[in-house]
């Protein structure tokens, strides 16, 4: 078996439901995380409940408990903030994963705790079939448009759904506001850079802006204490105006509020400069002071939530409230532009607020929320539509590409078996809902 299969039972969810860790410990997955492409474990913000303590934290996966110390993760400090080792079997004498810190990672052992759908699927079809793929898809290749729309449709509701999911679990270790703002962080933080972004949100919490925003932080000071802290503007030197930098890096050192570092990887090579971080972080915080004193969510409650829900009513009025907010304007820009304001809205915005009404047993809200996913136009292509795309006849291409319900579909089957080319597991499951 290939380590990158293990990846799909993590991320599938195919596991027992009742987990034991090697050293006894029980364990429950509230969130396996977010596949992690760049250096690092590999999924991280992962949340778990280890003997009743929740953790948040990241999650490492191998074949063998071994081959931790053959990766030299125990010589790393990116591996720090593993909560948890996966492994197929564990080898090793102890019960715990030792990491650079000396901090110790429970683990867990997965050849005896596989749910049975995936024991059965490794039976069947075996390692060989798990490794090849086909460029022909059964489930999508040659089929009319009725029968290609409506397993797109079941796909995009359930990559939603999973959405409101991860929030929810998040959601046990903040509030509305701080997953607000971690997931426009994210969001903004286009491919490269959207975890990083995430992690800065996550050490540098709402709850800390709002506090010292109340202590007359000004939101010079506040893009200051979010940049430098992280490393991002020492490394953004030569992409800002000379007077801006200098007035960032002053207002960094006569700030009194925050002075701890936060370690962060920024990658920033061959990035264009609107996708840069730094421009991001700069014209969402603008957004973000404005919302200190009263909250993200009570923003969007009265400007967006108000009157007409109509979907192209709530999409006019959320994006207006991302045009320049302020009189500061640093970098002398309208807006956020289009491409990020339309990922925070789809990915980020509608499923909190989908589950925001379900906490308040708001039915019409909800069901007016998935109204506004189902009907909103397509988001630019990326490479897991262009991708997918290869496989769906060519006049339905541009069907497609007209709503982003279709292209959340292609991107949920993607992510749940076309990379791990579990072929056949994806053609009787798709077509057994539909």
């Amino acid at each position: 078996m290939e380590e990158k299969f293990l990846y799909h039972i993590w991320d599938a969810g195919h596991v027992c439901s009742n987990l034991r860790t090697v050293s006894g410990k029980t364990l429950q997955i509230k969130y396996q995380g977010q596949y992690n492409t760049f250096r690092g474990p590999d999924f991280v913000n992962s949340i778990i409940e280890l003997d009743g303590e929740d953790l948040r934290g990241a999650v490492e996966i191998h074949l063998n408990t071994q081959d931790w110390l053959r990766h030299s993760h125990h010589e790393d400090q990116y591996y720090n903030q593993v909560v948890l080792h996966v492994v197929l079997d564990h080898n090793g004498k102890g019960l715990h994963t030792v990491k650079e810190n000396g901090e110790l990672a429970e683990i867990l052992e997965l050849k005896d705790q596989l749910s049975d759908d995936i024991r059965k699927l490794i039976v069947d079809i075996g390692d060989n079939q798990l490794r090849s793929g086909d460029t022909y898809c059964d489930l999508l290749s040659a089929i009319d448009n009725d029968r290609l729309f409506a397993i797109l449709s079941l796909h995009g509701r359930q990559r939603f759904m999973g959405k409101v999911r991860r929030f929810n679990a998040a959601l046990s270790f903040s509030n509305f506001d701080q997953i607000l703002y971690e997931g426009m962080m994210e969001a903004a933080g286009y491919d490269k850079n959207k975890l990083n972004l995430l992690q800065l949100a996550q050490s540098v919490t709402f709850a800390d802006l709002k506090d010292w925003h109340e202590r007359n932080m000004d939101c010079v000071a506040m893009i200051s204490i979010l940049s430098s802290s992280s490393g991002l503007l020492g490394k953004s030197k030569n992409r800002l105006e000379n007077v801006l930098y200098e007035s960032l890096m002053k207002a960094y050192e006569l700030q009194a509020f925050h002075a701890r570092k936060v370690n962060i990887d920024w990658q920033l090579f061959r990035i264009r400069p609107g996708n840069h971080p730094m421009f991001r972080l700069i014209m969402l915080s603008e957004f973000i002071h404005t919302c200190l004193k009263d909250g993200l969510l009570n923003r969007f409650l009265h400007e967006v939530e108000r009157g007409n829900t109509m979907p192209a009513d709530r999409y006019k009025r959320f994006s207006k409230l991302f045009s320049t907010a302020t009189d500061l304007n640093l970098l002398k820009a309208k807006s956020l532009g289009k491409t990020v304001i339309n990922n925070i809205f789809l990915n980020i915005y509608l499923p909190i607020m989908y589950l925001y009404a379900q906490k308040m047993n708001d039915a019409a809200m909800a069901i007016s929320l998935m109204e506004s996913w189902e009907a909103f136009g397509a988001l630019e292509e990326n490479y897991v539509t262009r991708f997918m795309c290869r496989h769906i006849n060519p006049s339905q291409v541009s069907s497609v590409n007209k709503r982003s319900l279709y292209q959340q579909g292609l991107i949920d089957i993607f992510y749940r078996t076309c990379r791990y080319h579990l072929c056949e597991q994806c053609k009787e499951q798709s077509l057994s809902d539909v």
